[in-house]
């Protein structure tokens, strides 16, 4: 509960993976701050859901409606929790490339290129590979952009099932 007479630093809505990693960076400073979020707290990890709850059974899926341009219902797959969609997602976080930044031409119009860089954001990168202890390899992936340091730590193995593949 919110308590119109409190005071605070910084409000930082959403927990995921912006708004917690923001929330950690600005911990140590003595600010106060609050997070906000909408949804539930899940005490199981990421790595503890199962591919069938959220994509078959869409147990952790919103309940709300979307509406597209035409006023047509739809449900994303989302899902309001601590941690954000990243801790139903357990998904790959992988920099963007420097092309992204750039300008891009639709069939429908033009998208404009960012008043930021790849360079720019470079650092950060690095440092959230730190913090999210990222396993690998620059070397392995021959459209990485520019890395100021290696992965914090080496790649993890492949299951024996699937080396075959990645040796292809």
């Amino acid at each position: 509960m919110i308590i119109d007479d409190q005071h605070y630093d910084v409000i930082i809505i959403g927990t995921g993976a912006g708004g917690g990693t923001l929330a950690r960076k600005l911990a140590p400073t003595g600010k106060k701050i609050l997070l906000l979020e909408q949804g539930e707290l899940i005490y199981r990890e990421s790595s503890e859901l199962m591919d069938t709850e959220v994509f078959k059974k869409e147990q952790y899926h919103a309940k709300d409606a979307w509406y597209d341009n035409d006023g047509e219902p739809f449900y994303p797959q989302t899902y309001y929790s601590v941690g954000g969609n990243t801790k139903i997602w357990s998904g790959v976080l992988q920099r963007m490339r420097e092309r992204d930044f750039e300008q891009v031409q639709h069939q429908d119009g033009l998208s404009p290129a960012w008043p930021l860089k790849y360079q720019d954001f470079e650092p950060y990168y690095t440092e959230a590979e730190k913090l999210y202890q990222v396993h690998g390899k620059v070397e392995n992936d021959p459209t990485e952009p520019f890395h100021s340091e290696a992965y914090p730590f080496p790649e993890i193995a492949h299951e024996p099932m699937l080396e075959s593949i990645a040796d292809i």
